[in-house]
């Protein structure tokens, strides 16, 4: 019998990188994944490699096993430590789920590429880099342009991303494989909403200027000059990443301080709460890969207005009012549009929340069992 056939009728032994699960936007991608292949996939072996004790356990699948390992230093853990381990463990391969992998061990990976930011000038992301942001981001750099061509096959999250990944690589299409994220909606779920006197609009912020922070503050100049009463919310951010902006000067600028808040890192546990304390979700990005939070805003019963460009219309659908996020005027006209119409709201709302219906990560995690399954050709 040949090697393939054989291995065709043995369960597969897959190493995963649980390292950043629950941290992040690539952490609810990780976390969420080994739990949905957990209630998928009862056939195969998995051994998680450094998955935190809260992922461990919610877990109930006795085909998978955890490895936990060091972490001095995080390109050594990529690059020498994971790999070796999962050797040693006897894996089939890896499951690399943090857009870099390994470029110098000679065992088999996939690796989850969810965008093609590491492209951009640092200066992009950040406006004063510190040190460590400099050599953390040189080494994502240097890390994932030679670990993505080694990679057996490469998993994305869009369409839209998948046409930048093919654009940034020589890479053959059908090694890459869209498995778009999903939402969790008995987490994400309406919960009752208590109407307030000022019209509450949630941002995600960051210190990365394509969150575009700095547009959506002059739609908020815009709104405040033509009397509209809002409160911007803005959450994502503590006080550390907000001093590495200019935006606290910017809303001073604009005789904006009393119209935003600054909420900090909200514990995830509390999203569903800050969600249903929304108005409205206003996510006008620059640059995404897939777009999380619009999902979640759908699931919570939130209308949304967010970007009609990259992979946000891919997620949206028509669950979402669309503007140009390079034009703070659209974006101001967007909200007031949902400010002043209540039914309109209403009607966004329960879009959304059937656009939310189409995305789970029980889906994700089948198409992802799939790639794994093409494995057994490439191995």
């Amino acid at each position: 019998m040949s090697l393939k056939k054989s291995m065709a009728k043995k369960p597969l032994h897959i190493g995963i990188d649980a390292r950043l699960a629950y941290r992040r936007g690539v952490g609810t991608y990780a976390a969420n994944l080994i739990l949905a292949l957990a209630k998928v996939d009862r056939k195969n072996r998995y051994t998680l490699f450094s998955a935190p004790d809260s992922l461990r356990k919610k877990v109930r699948n006795p085909h998978f096993a955890w490895a936990k390992l060091p972490c001095p230093n995080a390109a050594y853990y990529e690059q020498v430590l994971l790999p070796g381990a999962a050797r040693q463990a006897g894996v089939d391969f890896l499951h690399y789920t943090d857009n870099s992998a390994t470029a110098i061990d000679p065992l088999p990976f996939i690796v989850t590429l969810h965008d093609t930011m590491h492209r951009r000038p640092l200066s992009a992301v950040r406006p004063k880099p510190s040190f460590r942001h400099r050599l953390v981001y040189g080494y994502k750099k240097w890390a994932i342009a030679r670990s993505v061509p080694r990679a057996r096959a490469v998993v994305t999250v869009s369409e839209f991303s998948k046409g930048e990944i093919l654009k940034a690589f020589r890479l053959k299409a059908e090694r890459v494989f869209v498995t778009q994220e999903g939402v969790d909606r008995e987490f994400f779920k309406r919960l009752p909403h208590k109407p307030s006197k000022l019209f509450k609009i949630l941002v995600h912020g960051a210190a990365d200027e394509r969150k575009n922070l700095s547009n959506i503050l002059k739609a908020a100049k815009i709104l405040s000059e033509r009397k509209k009463k809002f409160q911007l919310v803005v959450v994502g951010m503590d006080a550390e990443e907000l001093a590495y902006t200019s935006y606290v000067e910017e809303v001073t600028q604009l005789d904006l301080g009393y119209k935003v808040e600054w909420a900090g890192n909200v514990p995830g546990e509390m999203l569903p709460q800050v969600y249903a304390e929304a108005d409205l979700f206003l996510y006008p990005s620059r640059l995404e890969g897939f777009g999380l939070p619009v999902l979640e805003a759908f699931a919570c019963g939130v209308p949304v207005v967010t970007s009609q460009t990259t992979s946000l219309p891919e997620v949206a659908g028509d669950g979402a009012l669309l503007v140009d996020p390079e034009n703070p005027e659209a974006i101001a006209r967007a909200v007031a549009q949902m400010m002043d119409k209540p039914a309109l709201r209403r009607r966004y709302i329960q879009k959304g929340l059937r656009r939310a219906k189409q995305f789970s990560w029980e889906k994700t995690a089948e198409k992802t069992l799939a790639v794994y399954e093409r494995m057994r050709e490439w191995i």
